[in-house]
C-alpha cells in the first residue's frame, strides 16, 4: 500500500516463503521457543505497526483512494 505498486509486497513474500522453505524439514508447525528466529518473526508485525504511523499511513491512505478510484 505504500509504494502504490504489487512488486515490492510479492517480492518480500518470495523472500519470506524461501526463507521458511529453506529451512532444514521445511516449513513445521510455529511453536515458541523463545530462540532468536522467534524474535526474528516479530519483525514484520513490528515493521507493520510502524509502518500504519505518522506520514506513512497518510501515504498509503492516498494510494489506497488512487487505486480504488480506477
Amino acid at each position: 500500500m505504500y509504494t502504490g505498486k504489487i512488486r515490492v509486497p510479492m517480492l518480500f513474500h518470495l523472500a519470506n516463503d524461501f526463507l521458511n522453505y529453506a529451512q532444514v524439514g521445511g516449513m513445521t508447525a510455529q511453536t515458541w521457543r523463545g530462540d532468536a528466529n522467534d524474535w526474528l518473526n516479530l519483525v514484520p508485525i513490528a515493521i507493520t505497526i510502524w509502518m500504519l504511523t505518522g506520514q506513512r499511513r497518510l501515504v498509503m491512505e492516498q494510494n489506497i483512494m488512487r487505486l480504488l478510484e480506477k
